[in-house]
């Protein structure tokens, strides 16, 4: 997610989390951008814990796209996250 977002600033001019950057990333002890952030990378186990929270409706809402990166490197949390997915997406 690290790496991700900060190619992404790169080729939009920005610096990955900083004030006022449209790009930021969340892993599990790290965040740079917040919820004003409109483009966020992070890992399946964070939206993972995003969807299954007491706000996930919330957070779905909020949402435009879901880019899965790395699908075909299965583990329980990709293929969990592709059963939610599929089920609360119309």
């Amino acid at each position: 997610a690290i790496t991700v977002s900060e190619r992404v600033a790169a080729e939009r001019g920005e610096q990955s989390g900083d004030n006022g950057s449209s790009v930021g990333y969340q892993i599990r002890l790290e965040s740079k951008g917040g919820v004003n952030t409109p483009v966020m990378f992070c890992t399946n186990g964070i939206l993972l814990r995003k969807l299954a929270s007491a706000t996930a409706d919330d957070e779905l809402k909020t949402l435009t796209h879901i880019v899965m990166d790395e699908i075909h490197e299965r583990d329980r949390f990709a293929d969990f996250l592709l059963i939610l997915l599929r089920d609360v997406l119309p």
